[in-house]
């Protein structure tokens, strides 16, 4: 069973072929929600069930699902599928099972059953929002696409949409999501921790990459590397790692100086 990061679960799918195989991850998760993140080969929409027990015989009344994915297009276009669960308990096991539904012809499809705890609560802590650049290309924005970032220590990975409340050819992480793999609350940065991150286009493909945390600031900073998914077939750059459909990359330098001086004069 691969472990994205380290971190999360993943787990077969019945989709043979129309989902991509191992992309189930875990994300997001706080005292009272949980999101799921996979990826489809073709256009689709996806939703979660949650269950009391591993069997899905108990399902979990209070849970309130909604996709994130067609507020974020063309995410469901190219395959990219996120769904948020909340109204949840702290400190509690709850089991899922993805519902990929393919556009093209209503076909239904259901991954095995996934485990989830959720955090014990949450306190206050003091870390950045970084911002990761993100283009097809040279310069298109990579809109519909999702940046999954983890650090060691943290029990999940948490994500961001390319364009979500930044200027579109970025993605903000707000590291203040982190959890204490070890205590089950904020995980308090201070800098100098190794992030790695993947921005995931679902059929087009993903790219890999690592940074160092700034030194903490607890405000908005931007980090160095650009992430460029050429679409061609070809990497772009150096220092990322290429995987599935479309060939992906990472290239130095994260430009965009005029960005983060609008938002906060760093």
């Amino acid at each position: 069973m691969l472990l994205l990061f380290g971190l999360g679960m993943t787990v077969a799918s019945t989709g043979h072929g129309a989902v991509i195989e191992n992309s189930l991850l875990v994300t997001d998760v706080t005292p009272v929600k949980f999101c799921a993140v996979w990826g489809t080969q073709e256009p689709a929409t996806g939703w979660v069930s949650v269950f009391l027990d591993p069997d899905g015989t108990r399902p979990w009344t209070g849970a309130v699902v909604k996709s994130e994915s067609p507020g974020h297009p063309p995410a469901e276009g190219i395959g990219v599928m996120k769904v948020n669960v909340i109204g949840l308990q702290p400190d509690t096991e709850y089991f899922f099972r993805t519902r990929t539904t393919l556009k093209k012809n209503n076909a239904v499809y259901e991954s095995l059953m996934t485990r989830v705890k959720t955090e014990k609560a949450s306190v206050i802590v003091r870390n950045d929002v970084l911002v990761q650049k993100v283009t097809v290309g040279e310069a298109d924005p990579a809109l519909g696409m999702l940046v999954i970032a983890s650090v060691e220590g943290a029990s999940y990975p948490i994500t961001g949409w390319v364009g979500d409340g930044v200027p579109d050819e970025w993605a903000a992480i707000d590291t203040n999501n982190f959890y204490s793999r070890q205590t089950h609350v904020n995980l308090e940065l201070r800098g100098g921790e190794v992030i790695k991150l993947k921005v995931f286009g679902g059929s087009l493909g993903f790219v890999e990459t690592e940074e160092t945390i700034p030194e903490e600031s607890g405000g908005m900073q931007q980090l160095s590397r650009a992430v460029s998914l050429t679409g061609s077939g070809a990497p772009s750059g150096t220092g990322g790692t290429q995987g599935g459909g479309g060939a992906t990359g990472a290239s130095g330098g994260g430009g965009g100086g005029c960005f983060i001086s609008a938002l906060g004069g760093k």
